[in-house]
């Protein structure tokens, strides 16, 4: 099992983008990508307090431009920050340096609103391309996917849906993907329960890298190491 680990993590290393934690550990992070609506986000804030989980939480610079108050409540609340971008742009049909901007603007909206410089990077849309990863490893930013999407931004997907996505595909070290709606909202209390009841503890995404021995600085992917912490 030791030796199946070292593979894994092996392989994981030398992955671009980040999707799961080898871990045998019962132990998930959940990401929520927030660049639009305001009404949910403390509703999820709640559900997750209530049952001593966290988060990662990657803002749209845009969003936290336009919401400070919600962006900083976030970060007082002890969930992880993190970046989506600053506008939502298609950003795998953009070059280097439009990537770069999109990284480095959103860095600066982010950082003013809730005083973190984001060391983690979930690209709009989920789109990669090879100036998404060359911008991000200029930016000093590990670009983080999922293994788990609840595509609860589909109106049609129930809180049940939603649930039931997450328990199907259930494994150590899984990253699940939301987004701040209302169905999200009402799923989680009850999916936070269950997993709890399975013996599952719900953490952000450097919590989950930490709890599985291994830490992933932004420097992991060659990216230069930035102070990352404002006052």
């Amino acid at each position: 099992m030791l030796a199946l680990l070292a593979h894994l993590w092996l392989q994981a290393a030398h992955l671009p983008e980040l999707r799961e934690v080898p871990t045998t550990r019962p132990v998930i992070a959940l990401t929520v990508n927030v660049v639009w609506g305001s009404e949910y986000v403390q509703p999820i804030v709640a559900a997750l307090k209530a049952q001593g989980a966290h988060a990662t939480f990657f803002l749209g610079g845009q969003w936290a431009e336009k919401h400070p108050d919600l962006a900083r409540m976030l970060r007082q609340e002890g969930m992880e920050i993190g970046s989506h971008g600053d506008g939502h742009r298609h950003v795998g049909s953009l070059g280097v340096a439009d990537n770069v901007r999109e990284i480095a603007v959103a860095d600066e909206k982010i950082a003013r609103a809730t005083g973190v410089h984001p060391t983690l990077y979930a690209p709009a849309y989920g789109e990669l391309s090879p100036a998404v990863f060359e911008a991000a490893k200029q930016e000093g930013v590990r670009v983080v996917m999922w293994s788990i999407d609840t595509i609860d931004w589909r109106t049609w997907h129930t809180p049940d849906i939603i649930k039931s996505r997450v328990l199907a595909r259930l494994k150590p070290g899984a990253i699940v993907l939301m987004h701040p709606t209302d169905r999200t909202a009402a799923a989680l209390p009850g999916l936070l329960k269950e997993l709890k009841a399975r013996g599952y503890q719900v953490v952000g995404v450097q919590e989950l890298l930490r709890s599985a021995g291994r830490q992933a600085p932004a420097g992991e992917q060659g990216g230069m190491s930035r102070h990352r912490t404002i006052a």
